[in-house]
């Protein structure tokens, strides 16, 4: 497996992926966005990874701010398995968050790079 590198929007935090509706959880407006854009932007492999990776996330943040990054891990995460780029995310065993520096356009992005384990 070569190493894949992949540039993604700055992604939804935990906190606002699901809503409460009459006692459901249920998928935010927000996180619904997130996943159409990952999927229109970002095509699936034609066969997903299905060995164990480690995975590296490069956070730029729009702003300066603090946030925690653990916060992201799962939108990120969701993303590489509803994309088709891992087959699931379980294959994770090595996850790091990195904290950089401000993203000077102000949009925010997050650099993924994925390794065989």
């Amino acid at each position: 497996m070569n190493t894949r590198h992949l540039k993604l929007k700055w992604p939804v935090t935990v906190n606002s992926m699901y809503r409460s509706i009459r006692g459901r959880n249920i998928l935010s407006k927000k996180a619904r966005e997130y996943y159409s854009w990952f999927l229109g932007t970002h095509p699936p492999l034609d066969s997903p990874i299905s060995l164990p990776v480690k995975m590296a996330l490069l956070f730029h943040p729009p702003k300066n701010f603090r946030y925690d990054v653990d916060n992201y891990f799962k939108n990120i995460l969701d993303c590489m398995t509803k994309g088709k780029i891992l087959l699931d995310d379980s294959q994770v065993y090595d996850l790091r968050g990195v904290k950089r520096g401000k993203d000077p356009e102000g949009k925010g992005y997050v650099n993924v790079i994925i390794k065989k384990y």
